[in-house]
């Protein structure tokens, strides 16, 4: 499988766990710390599953969803939001663009299943698990 994963997160933990979640599921991984290294990425690669944190240095998320909107790519990712913002706040994406918001903490098993769900297209037994996951731990935009 050759499908790509753009991690964009600015806490170094968070954003190698995330990057060996992606690598364990067989999928590529760009990894970078803000949001001016995850629009430098979009610029240069096509990505089927954009893992972004909204609250970053130099740019935020926001901005990049904002990128994505007003620069959409010729393959669209799925973009998940990995954030610990409150409710409130994440609200405030566009769900044109994010496809689901991921509260931290989440579950690694979790993660794991709605990446290569995301990658990897849905079948009838994959939209029954993202349900399941949905339901626990993703928030849909």
């Amino acid at each position: 499988m050759d499908e790509r994963v753009l991690v964009a997160d600015d806490d170094f933990s968070i954003r190698r766990l995330v990057c060996t979640i992606v690598k364990r599921e067989g999928l590529q991984a760009d990894c970078v710390s803000d949001g001016a290294e995850a629009i430098e990425m979009l610029q240069e690669n096509e990505y089927a599953v954009v893992l972004l944190d909204l609250m970053m240095p130099r740019v935020d998320g926001f901005a990049v969803i904002d990128y994505l909107r007003d620069h959409p790519p010729a393959e669209k990712p799925v973009v998940l939001v990995i954030t610990a913002y409150a409710d409130q706040q994440f609200r405030q994406v566009d769900p044109n663009i994010v496809a689901g918001v991921l509260r931290k903490p989440f579950e690694v098993a979790d993660l794991g299943t709605l990446i290569r769900l995301c990658a990897t297209g849905f079948d009838e037994r994959a939209q029954r698990q993202l349900t399941y996951a949905n339901e626990r731990t993703l928030r849909l935009a």
